[in-house]
């Protein structure tokens, strides 16, 4: 009689737990939402967009974007953070969320401890463009002109502490270069700058200045990667100039709450991987300047990793203060 108690405890156990893990895999019902930590039209934004209606598809499920700017996207990774754990609360973010704000900001969430990495889903890469007026039409001539009048010229980027402003200061260093930084409201501020010749040299993404790289206003001379980035193969990368320690790629990743059970990632990134090749996904990620890549959630987990250690290199060099 105890066994027979004994044994229908253990199928009892049992059944709850799979039920359990059958129930952490379960999206069905209300949609999955992915939280965007700032306004609509940047690469946070566009780049979920992208993703949602097509991992809407694989999963078999409404995939909605909230946008929930404000803070350096802070406010968005917050919510992130204090979401239920089910899978229907995703967050999108790069570096300038997982990697510089928790240098700069004391008080952050700590993205190795409150949140769950699901999946790499895009890479890009940083830009040197300066106007078509300065004489420097390859980045080794850049370098040659800043060299020759060391503090003459000056650089523009989209804020102090960005991602942009920290890669620069980055490479100045470790070129010998000395360059004034003029931090601009944002990025249409910086381009609108170097377009009209206000300022020499800015630090944008390839899609930003496109238009006036097609007119001949603007042209990309350095890549913030160590090597050439497929979308502008004739940009070299810093490795190519002899500095492959400087190396700022724009990786983009999808995160959930803490403690999300394995099942639930996993249906997730896989469907995120599915989602990625598909090929609607890649041509509307050529369009804004990105390349959908998969990783899984432990290589994202190496991603932020690899970026808190190189930020936070880069913040002390900048001199960037915290809050």
């Amino acid at each position: 009689m105890v066994f027979k108690r004994c044994a229908w405890a253990f199928v009892t156990l049992v059944s709850l737990m799979l039920g359990q893990s059958l129930c952490a895999q379960d999206l069905s019902g209300r949609p999955v939402r992915i939280l965007v930590g700032f306004p609509p039209g940047g690469a946070p934004d566009l780049t979920a967009r992208a993703i949602a209606p097509v991992l809407g598809s694989v999963l078999g499920i409404s995939v909605i974007v909230d946008n929930r700017p404000g803070a350096g996207g802070q406010i968005a990774m917050n919510e992130a953070a204090r979401s239920p754990a089910d899978g229907h609360t995703l967050f999108i973010a790069s570096a300038s969320q997982w990697a510089v704000q928790p240098v700069v900001r004391p008080g952050s969430i700590d993205p190795e401890k409150q949140l769950t990495p699901v999946a790499v889903v895009a890479t890009n890469s940083m830009y040197v463009a300066v106007n078509a007026a300065v004489p420097a039409k390859s980045a080794q001539e850049f370098i040659r002109l800043i060299k020759a009048s060391p503090g003459t010229y000056s650089y523009g980027s989209s804020g102090n502490g960005t991602v942009h402003h920290l890669f620069m200061e980055s490479f100045m260093a470790a070129a010998g270069l000395n360059m004034q930084h003029v931090p601009y409201k944002g990025t249409p501020q910086q381009v609108q700058a170097v377009v009209a010749g206000e300022i020499p040299f800015v630090v944008v993404s390839a899609t930003a200045v496109a238009p006036f790289v097609k007119t001949g206003q603007v042209r990309l001379l350095l890549a913030s990667t160590r090597q050439r980035w497929r979308m502008n193969p004739d940009v070299p990368g810093t490795g190519e100039l002899g500095y492959a320690d400087i190396n700022f790629p724009g990786d983009m990743g999808i995160f959930g709450p803490p403690g999300m059970p394995r099942p639930l990632v996993d249906k997730l990134s896989a469907g995120i991987a599915k989602a990625v090749q598909r090929p609607e996904l890649v041509q509307r990620a050529d369009m804004m300047g990105a390349e959908p890549v998969y990783g899984t959630p432990e290589q994202l987990t190496e991603i932020v990793r690899g970026d808190l250690a190189r930020y936070a290199k880069a913040v002390k060099i900048a001199g960037v203060k915290g809050d």
